[in-house]
């Protein structure tokens, strides 16, 4: 699979990428976002719930671990930064978000639950560049999301 990265030079062009990768998402999709503190990836779920039409503002979970919202299609927002044990993750019921409920999960902080995660998710590497530009790496896990990565690629570069 053919990893694809953008730099993007501040929190409003993240959320743009966000956006137009929340367009692309169907039922049942898993976005797993790897990244360090201040890296972007709250910025980029608040773009990919743009996309989606969720319409509270989404926030870091944080502290509920999970967040539902409702838009054209459910986005279930996991913020594991707190877990630090397997059976804090096999308490979340993760099982119910990636294989039952009809909706886009993203998980921020995605390596803290990789073992868990199912064969064919979209993988989203992200890093800080300077204070404001941030690199996005797209690391597709299957067919469907080598597809959405090629369309944002072809997308992103009808933008430039």
């Amino acid at each position: 699979m053919n990893n694809s990265s953008i730099i993007t030079a501040a929190p409003e062009e993240t959320r743009g990428v966000g956006e137009d990768l929340g367009r692309y998402l169907f039922s049942s999709s898993v976005v797993a976002l790897i990244g360090g503190l201040g890296s972007g990836k709250t910025t980029l779920v608040q773009g990919i719930a743009r996309g989606l039409e969720v319409s509270p503002p989404v926030r870091s979970p944080s502290f509920v671990l999970i967040r539902e919202y409702a838009g054209h299609l459910p986005l279930y927002h996991f913020d594991l930064y707190r877990i630090t044990q397997d059976k804090e993750i096999l308490n979340l019921g993760y099982e119910e978000y990636f294989y039952q409920k009809r909706g886009v999960v993203v998980i921020e902080w995605a390596d803290r639950i990789k073992r868990y995660l199912p064969s064919e998710y979209l993988g989203i590497s992200m890093s800080i560049v300077d204070t404001s530009s941030r690199k996005i790496t797209f690391r597709p896990r299957g067919a469907l999301y080598q597809q959405i990565v090629e369309k944002m690629r072809d997308h992103l570069k009808r933008e430039i």
